[in-house]
């Protein structure tokens, strides 16, 4: 289940997982860290309008709002 919009992933992958993308909400060429508290599972929509959206910083408050795990870096 994609942790933003809350809908099933879009399909399942070749081994049966379902496929979602890995969104680290510091990204890593700006110093975030590779881990479970810094990271969402987002279907391929909501991870590119994390990227490209005009609403992108308001898609990552409500990431942040959320997912009790993340923490701000």
């Amino acid at each position: 289940m994609c942790e933003c919009c809350r809908n099933p992933a879009p399909f399942a992958q070749a081994d049966g997982l379902p496929f979602l993308e890995v969104h680290h909400l510091k990204y890593l060429a700006n110093g975030g860290s590779d881990t479970v508290e810094n990271a969402a599972a987002l279907c391929p929509n909501c991870h590119r309008a994390m990227h490209y959206a005009v609403n992108k910083n308001a898609l990552l408050e409500k990431l942040y709002q959320t997912i009790p795990r993340l923490v701000r870096e």
